[in-house]
């Protein structure tokens, strides 16, 4: 919303207002030590993540991003990594020792309801994100997963896609694409349907070709077009209905 949150290194988190900068509120996690706080478009819920230190447990808290208050608390199965917050519902992906993403799990708090969904292998460097029930999970080698997490008790696998995009930003889903950012500049639009690359624009490096993003800005669908930022300093947009003229 409009509020920006703050971790300090004693635990303190701090609630400063985005309009004038004011602090609105500082106080601590209960149980959360230093809490990783992770904030997701459309939700009205920031969440405070803290993993065991052997892995096996994460403990999760919503917080109340205008007073700091917590809302619930529960601790879940897993090493795991926040991704999306849509239709009251909490999506993760849980993660290996070598932070390989082996799982997504979905928590509803309103209900307790958790599900596990198995991921059709174990995925580095994994960027997620969710459009009704299809998750879609892009790796660190460019293979790019839609699966539906509602469908059946261990979900379906969709469909898969490798994108050639070594280091990929987290991807969008808006009217029935899904739309990455490459470490070289390079747009691209995927059919959410079928997994089909429908378009990509060039690779915009620069100058400076030999260094690239390892994590780049994730593309931002406005209106009929879609803007990404590329490593050479531009920023541009393209036609969101026209991938394949990119």
């Amino acid at each position: 919303g409009d509020m920006l949150l703050f971790t300090g290194t004693d635990g303190t988190v701090t609630g400063v207002d985005g309009a004038n900068g004011a602090t609105r509120w500082r106080s601590t996690v209960p149980g959360q030590g230093v809490p990783s706080l992770d904030a997701f478009p459309g939700a009205s819920t920031a969440f405070a993540t803290r993993t065991a230190a052997d892995g096996t447990s994460t403990q999760v808290t919503a917080v109340d991003p205008g007073t700091g208050q917590v809302r619930w608390d529960v601790r879940l199965g897993g090493w795991l990594k926040p991704f999306a917050a849509q239709d009251g519902s909490v999506f993760f992906l849980a993660v290996d020792n070598a932070y390989g993403a082996k799982e997504i799990v979905r928590y509803t708090p309103g209900v307790g309801a958790i599900r596990r969904v198995a991921l059709p292998a174990v995925l580095d460097g994994a960027h997620a994100t969710v459009r009704g029930n299809v998750v879609y999970v892009l790796a660190t080698g460019g293979s790019l997963d839609a699966v539906d997490v509602a469908s059946g008790r261990s979900g379906r696998h969709l469909w898969h896609l490798e994108t050639s995009v070594s280091r990929g930003s987290v991807p969008v889903v808006r009217g029935g694409r899904v739309y990455l950012t490459a470490s070289d500049g390079r747009l691209l639009a995927v059919d959410a349907g079928n997994g089909r690359l429908v378009g990509q624009t060039p690779a915009r490096l620069g100058a400076n070709s030999a260094e690239v993003m390892s994590t780049p800005p994730a593309p931002v669908p406005v209106g009929g077009r879609v803007l990404a930022a590329a490593p050479d300093g531009t920023v541009f947009a393209v036609d969101g209905g026209k991938p394949s003229a990119w």
